[in-house]
């Protein structure tokens, strides 16, 4: 897994040319994004975010010291998950700038600001859930979110330590200048989680809390889950499973067809041996169908074992089928044999060949079901783990491509999100000590004194 770090103000101690350069280079490599910066250009920070999320690679996004304006937007929406270290911040406000000009010049700042920040908004409540409204009242009250604070705001996934100290690097000069002088100087952000979505310290494991949202039992659950998600152990179990027929003869110079005494699960393959000299053998590589023809000069009674060759998920099975010759009848040159009943044995029946090629046909069309059957239990994983707020919903399609690449990978990175994790009611607010007659008044100059709107492009 690559790092890349976002150390600085963006804009000018990281340069999004660069960034989007060392994002390309990686091609489909999973990335971690290290983070300490107090902002910088919104466009740069933006191009950058952009570039993350084109990434085909996983994207985990880690705040080392501090994420705070472009540089919070560029982790909360570039990565798909986003951890703090235990002492990191997170802080968002409005969009800002210097501007000179006249009265139309401080117009158009004020609707490119306003544009700007109700776009930001946007990226945070994709991420942490709740209204863009709700997200835009934080950033004018400049909201500073501890590690904590920020995963239960829903901007981040876990608090993690890391294993090694990373090496320090200077604190960098802002030029911006921000209402409060870090976490400590700012409000409490607080939290209000609907009722049923507080997150859960020890509480019931994975497969009971599902069992309990689905009314079954774990057992249930457990079966289901093999049946029909877990794809891989069905087909491995089926390996040792392939077996034919017994007793299976052949006339002088005539053909037998002997297929498998079961159904046979995709994904196996098929190969058989060397035929001893004037017989030859056949077998199709995805069905198991056995064709055997037997030399002109054969006689009654002999035997000829072949060994047929099953491939799959497990090592290679080997299974011997034993053809005994027999005396002709009539004119006959070619019998075909499906499963056998041997003598005493009212379990097994003897099929026709075209009532045997119908069932394989409806086999065939069963797994074709089951394979649409597995693909929407997917799906219908990955839409819990939205509803559970686990995922957030813009990340849907991402999340659904990691599940048909890699289940097994995809659980272990989006499944083990706690639950909730994504909140759904309001979350936390800043607090804005204007007085009450400055946030009512329509003067020009004094909303642009409260907003600190600064012109395109330098903005922050």
């Amino acid at each position: 897994m690559a790092d890349l770090l976002i150390y600085g103000e963006i804009g000018w101690d990281v340069q999004a040319s660069s960034v989007v350069r060392e994002i390309h280079d990686l091609g489909g490599a999973d990335l971690t994004l290290r983070v300490n910066s107090p902002g910088g250009d919104v466009y740069e920070g933006l191009a950058i975010m952009n570039a993350l999320r084109a990434h085909k690679g996983t994207v985990t996004a880690v705040v080392e010291g501090l994420a705070a304006s472009a540089a919070s937007f560029i982790a909360v929406g570039g990565a798909d998950r986003v951890v703090m270290r235990p002492t990191a911040e997170v802080m968002v406000h409005e969009a800002m700038s210097f501007v000179g000009g006249n009265a139309e010049d401080m117009t158009k700042a004020i609707a490119d600001l306003d544009r700007i920040s109700a776009n930001l908004a946007g990226i945070y409540a994709d991420k942490a859930g709740g209204d863009p409204g709700e997200w835009r009242e934080r950033m004018k009250a400049e909201t500073w979110f501890s590690a904590e604070e920020a995963v239960d705001a829903g901007l981040a996934d876990a608090v993690e330590d890391g294993r090694t100290v990373e090496a320090r690097h200077g604190r960098p000069v802002v030029t911006a200048q921000f209402r409060y002088q870090g976490r400590r100087a700012a409000p409490t952000p607080t939290v209000n989680r609907p009722e049923g979505h507080d997150r859960k310290e020890g509480g019931m494991s994975a497969l009971a809390d599902l069992a309990q949202e689905m009314g079954l039992s774990e057992d249930q659950v457990k079966a289901a889950f093999a049946r029909v998600v877990l794809n891989e152990e069905v087909t491995v179990t089926s390996t040792v499973d392939v077996a034919y027929p017994e007793g299976t003869t052949v006339v002088p110079t005539g053909k037998a067809t002997i297929a498998p005494v079961e159904e046979v699960p995709q994904g196996l393959t098929f190969t058989v041996g060397e035929a001893p000299e004037g017989w030859t053998a056949e077998v199709d590589e995805v069905t198991g169908s056995l064709s055997v023809t037997a030399p002109a000069g054969a006689e009654p009674d002999d035997e000829v074992e072949l060994t047929v060759t099953v491939a799959g998920n497990d090592a290679p099975v080997d299974i011997p089928v034993v053809v005994t010759v027999t005396a002709a009848a009539g004119d006959e040159e070619e019998t075909e044999t499906g499963p056998q009943e041997p003598a005493g044995d009212p379990d097994r029946v003897v099929l026709d060949r075209d009532t045997y090629n119908d069932l394989q046909a409806a086999a065939k069309l069963g797994w074709e079901a089951k394979n649409k059957a597995d693909a929407a239990a997917r799906v219908a994983e990955v839409d819990r783990w939205i509803s559970e707020g686990r995922v957030n919903a813009a990340r849907r399609s991402k999340v659904i491509a990691a599940m048909e690449k890699d289940p097994v990978a995809a659980r272990d990175l989006y499944g083990s999100i706690p639950k909730s994790t994504i909140p759904r009611g309001e979350i936390g607010h800043g607090q804005d000590n204007e007085d009450a007659a400055g946030k009512s008044s329509s003067d020009l100059t004094a909303k642009l004194d409260k907003a600190r709107i600064l012109s395109a492009p330098n903005v922050y």
